[in-house]
């Protein structure tokens, strides 16, 4: 039954220019190692140029103008097993789709596979648990600070531990739910007066949608099943981590860089309906 599923790949560029052109050298990589790959991409129908159409297996079009696309599309995949990476990945070998025989390893009970935060090369893993907030707001902790990570250890503070920039997963009724969830919690976190829907969480925590994945999954009931996926840095080599993530004897599939922030704003979409830093989930072009 598992070789009979449809399996391929969502990649989402909108809001700036800057994702579709990273998007397309990824997809490019993605096709170049592995043919017959099949690509969901989300994106604007005007930014769409005729001599890349041939890599979109499945264009959809208008879609947010927004950075965070991809909570939208997550549950609109046209395939019965994802693999999501984002736009700023370089593709380096074929063994990416080695993604999805971890998928069928870990046999029909587990619903998504993602990777792992690497602490010292995040800008934020550690912030205070709810109980702990002084006036009311917790505060984001350094994991270089041995008194902040004590914290952690003695159970009085919280931990991103995936890493939202590449992961696997099942189509099913329970993802399909997760999906709907982190871009509610999301729209909570950064559409409300003064970032209060963050309350009792640090504010600064709203920016990234890693925390409102945490959310849900702290706050949400869902039943989902999510693993470490194996060799994870293979599959989701950052840039800044340690050589040492890999493996001896394997090499990285792929890389997963960052466009510089000064390129995403000069190419990014300034309409007087749209917030500069995060667009609008509401508009669509």
């Amino acid at each position: 039954m598992e070789s009979q599923q449809t399996k391929g790949y969502l990649i989402c560029a909108t809001l700036s220019h800057a994702f579709y052109d990273a998007a397309v050298q990824c997809i490019i990589g993605l096709k170049d190692e592995v043919p017959d790959a099949q690509v969901a991409f989300f994106t604007h129908e005007d930014w769409v140029q005729d001599e890349h159409r041939y890599l979109f297996d499945h264009l959809f079009t208008p879609t947010p103008i927004h950075n965070r696309t991809k909570l939208w599309a997550l549950d609109k995949t046209p395939f019965d097993v994802t693999m999501y990476i984002d736009a700023d990945c370089h593709i380096i070998t074929d063994e990416i789709t080695e993604v999805f025989d971890h998928m069928e390893e870990a046999g029909p009970d587990c619903d998504v596979l993602m990777s792992e935060n690497r602490p010292y090369n995040a800008k934020v893993v550690y912030f205070q648990s709810s109980d702990q907030a002084e006036d009311g707001v917790a505060k984001e902790l350094e994991h270089f600070k041995e008194e902040d990570i004590q914290l952690y250890r003695d159970g009085k503070a919280e931990k991103f531990r995936w890493h939202c920039g590449m992961f696997v997963w099942r189509k099913n009724e329970k993802t399909q739910k997760l999906w709907s969830e982190w871009l509610r919690y999301y729209r909570k976190h950064n559409e409300s007066f003064d970032r209060e829907g963050c309350d009792p969480y640090p504010r600064g925590l709203a920016y990234w949608d890693t925390f409102a994945f945490w959310r849900v999954m702290k706050e949400q009931d869902l039943g989902i099943n999510i693993q470490k996926m194996p060799k994870d840095a293979k599959y989701n080599f950052v840039i800044g981590y340690k050589q040492t993530e890999i493996r001896y004897g394997e090499e990285i599939a792929v890389l997963h860089y960052t466009i510089p922030p000064s390129v995403v704003a000069e190419e990014t979409i300034h309409e007087t309906t749209l917030n500069t830093t995060f667009g609008s989930i509401d508009v669509l072009r």
